[in-house]
């Protein structure tokens, strides 16, 4: 199996000098210094042999390539020892040469036999360089592959720095990019956070300056109520003026009427006289009761607008003072009995009329004020409750 790497090992004919060399000599004449000669390739042979195998590689990647450079060794000894074999068969024995000779010409042999020791010399010499060469040879030789696996342990030690290098830019690159990713969004939530912020000191102005309006609004109803109370209490002590002059006129009144009986029992002859009289009133008495309805639908228009009070008080002080009048009248039309006792039986009802229409504003006066107390109270309850989420609004940011 060949690899890749083995391109990079030297070829035989790149080998140096004394490596494939020595068997190109042709074996002379002796049969000694042919064993000799093949004593000493074999012991140089496996001299080279053992420095060849490297058992355990240097590098752990580098197991393989050894194992292949131990095998392209192996071969080209195998091929130095076939070569060497082929040159031992195509060269003749020396025997039969020097027999040849001696039979075609004896000068030719003594020629050789004084040619002999020189040319074993040389032999000898030749053979003891190209041993030396050769040691020379493999010691560069492994010297050379020594450098070659070092150089191999140092490029995968450096590809393995590489990787290493490769895979720490790879997470730096990761690092700066989430780097990049968090501070954009820090960024990002910073400026959320801070428009949030100002979205909720805003709302924070705009509550605080609307609590500060409704507290304004609330103390202009509180003086507005205090106002309207103050009135209350003014219009309910005057009314209270008023009836207690009315149940004075009232006894009054009623002694008068007591005289008027004693009177009555008098003068009841006359009261026949004057019972068509008595008819007439009555029917002026319907009138008048029809006039008293329509007084308390004016009433309760009065109750609807609280506003023209005052006005109405005036009218009610006009038609006292009417009263007052014509009671004045009466006590002049002494004379006319039946006559007065009309008019003052007139007035009483129209006294205990104007009594129960005191009676009913004074109940409606009174529903009144419990509605403005509600009122009031309710608006409190909503100005503590506004207070509160104020408070709490501004405790929570």
């Amino acid at each position: 199996m060949e690899s890749p790497h083995s391109n990079l090992l030297p070829e035989v004919d790149s080998l140096p000098d004394g490596f494939v060399d020595g068997a190109t000599e042709p074996p002379l004449n002796s049969p000694k210094t042919q064993e000799e000669t093949t004593n000493h390739e074999t012991v140089a042979i496996e001299k080279t042999e053992k420095p060849r195998t490297f058992p355990v590689p240097l590098c752990e990647t580098d197991g393989n390539e050894d194992d292949e450079v131990a095998d392209l060794i192996q071969e080209s000894i195998k091929l130095e020892l076939e070569f060497e074999q082929k040159e031992k068969e195509a060269s003749p024995p020396i025997s039969q040469t020097l027999s040849e000779g001696s039979t075609q010409n004896s000068t030719l042999s003594k020629e050789m036999d004084s040619l002999k020791p020189k040319k074993q010399q040389e032999v000898v010499e030749s053979k003891r360089k190209g041993s030396k060469n050769m040691f020379k040879s493999e010691k560069e030789f492994l010297e050379f592959m020594l450098k070659y696996q070092q150089v191999l342990s140092e490029r995968d030690s450096a590809i393995t720095v590489r990787d290493k290098l490769e895979s720490l830019c790879r997470e730096l690159q990761q690092c700066k990019r989430v780097s990049t990713e968090g501070q954009t969004l820090r960024s990002d939530l910073s400026t959320k956070f801070q428009d949030a912020i100002m979205d909720v000191s805003i709302k924070l102005d705009e509550q605080k300056n609307e609590s500060l309006t409704q507290l304004k609004e609330n103390e202009m109803l509180r003086t507005k109520l205090k106002h309207l109370a103050d009135q209350f209490m003014l219009s309910e002590q005057q009314h209270e003026q008023r009836l207690k002059q009315k149940t004075l006129e009232l006894q009054i009144s009623a002694l008068k009427i007591k005289q008027h009986e004693e009177k009555l029992i008098h003068e009841q002859s006359q009261m026949k006289v004057y019972a068509d009289q008595v008819s007439q009133l009555l029917s002026t008495e319907k009138n008048l009761r029809l006039q008293l309805t329509s007084d308390g639908d004016k009433f309760q228009q009065f109750q609807d607008a609280l506003v023209k009070s005052n006005e109405v008080f005036e009218t009610f002080k006009q038609e006292i003072d009417k009263m007052s009048k014509a009671i004045k009248e009466l006590r002049k039309e002494n004379a006319f009995l039946k006559n007065k006792t009309e008019k003052s039986d007139i007035t009483l009802i129209e006294l205990v009329e104007e009594r129960e229409r005191l009676k009913k504003l004074l109940e409606k006066t009174k529903k009144q004020k419990d509605k403005l107390e509600s009122l009031c109270r309710s608006l409190q309850a909503e100005r503590k409750q506004k207070e509160t989420n104020s408070a709490d609004s501004a405790v929570q940011p």
